[in-house]
Order: C-alpha cells, then structure tokens, then sequence
C-alpha cells in the first residue's frame, strides 16, 4: 500500500471515529452539550425534560459585562408543572422560568444570566448550577453552564468585593 494510499485510509478511519463520537454524545453547536431527554415519551405525573443541562459560555471578557444562554423545556408528563422557584448556586448566577406553569405538552424557557462584574473567580474556568423547583417528583431538573473570565477592568470594577485575594 502506499503512503498516500495509507493516508487517506487513515483519515477516513479518523472520519467515521469523530461521526460515531458525535452522534453518541450528540454535540451540538453553540457550545451546547445535547443530553438525552425523552421528550417524546410521556410520563405519568408532572415531569420536566430538557433539551439541553450545560453551556459553556468559553472565556468572556469583564469589560463585555452579563452573558446569558436558554434551556428549552417541556412538560411531557401527564399533569401539569408548577414551577415554585430557580435557585443558582451562587449570586452571581441569575436563573428565571418564562412560565410559572406548564401544562402536559407545553414547552418553557430556562433564562440564565452569569454576571463577571459580580464577584472575583478564582483563575480558571469554573461551573455554576440553577436548579428548578416544582412539583416534579424525583431530582429536580438542573442545568450548568461553565465560564472563565478575563477580568480586563480589573478587580476594582467588581460589585463585591469582599474575601477577594490580591
């Protein structure tokens, strides 16, 4: 075989291993990590399904101020959602439901907001969660998104500035 011939034999083999990775993982564009939901599946009682639990929002620059993202949902149960409320795991983190109810069937947005002006973040990409309370038995749903921040105007521009190390 020659060399030219073993590399293209090695670059389709290289080819068909990224398809095979990505439709297992299902990797979607937008930096969004596709997650299975059975969306399509009833459930009996109240119940969440969600397009999507992570994002990624890479490095963001201070100066650019809050980025947000959207998480599809779907009450595909077979009574109606109550959403109570969205807790985030810290204040830096904002998260709100566009309905307060969802009926079997019916689909809600997920707002999350993440403020790099808030607080210092240690180096480094880190995560923070928003968790959705309901009636929904069982854990409730959460999503994460994962940031670094570049902190271009300098830790004096920041809201809060305790425990902050120099």
């Amino acid at each position: 075989m020659t060399a030219k011939k073993m590399l293209y034999t090695v670059g389709i083999a290289v080819l068909l291993v990224l398809i095979v990775f990505v439709a297992r993982n299902g990797i979607a564009p937008n930096n969004t990590v596709k997650t299975p939901a059975t969306v399509s599946e009833p459930v009996h009682g109240p119940h969440l399904a969600m397009n999507s639990t992570e994002y990624d929002f890479g490095k963001i620059k201070q100066s650019n101020g809050a980025v947000s993202t959207e998480f599809q949902t779907v009450n595909n149960g077979s009574e109606d959602v109550i959403i109570t409320e969205v807790l985030t795991s810290c204040s830096c983190t904002t998260a709100e439901m566009d309905k307060k109810i969802l009926r079997p069937g019916e689909s809600g947005i997920l707002m999350v907001v993440f403020d790099p002006n808030y607080h210092y973040e240690d180096d480094g990409r880190f995560f923070r969660t928003a968790t959705i309370k309901s009636n929904v038995h069982g854990a409730a749903p959460e999503v994460k998104i994962f940031v670094e921040v570049e902190y271009d105007l300098g830790k004096d521009a920041l809201k809060f500035r305790g425990n902050m190390v120099d």
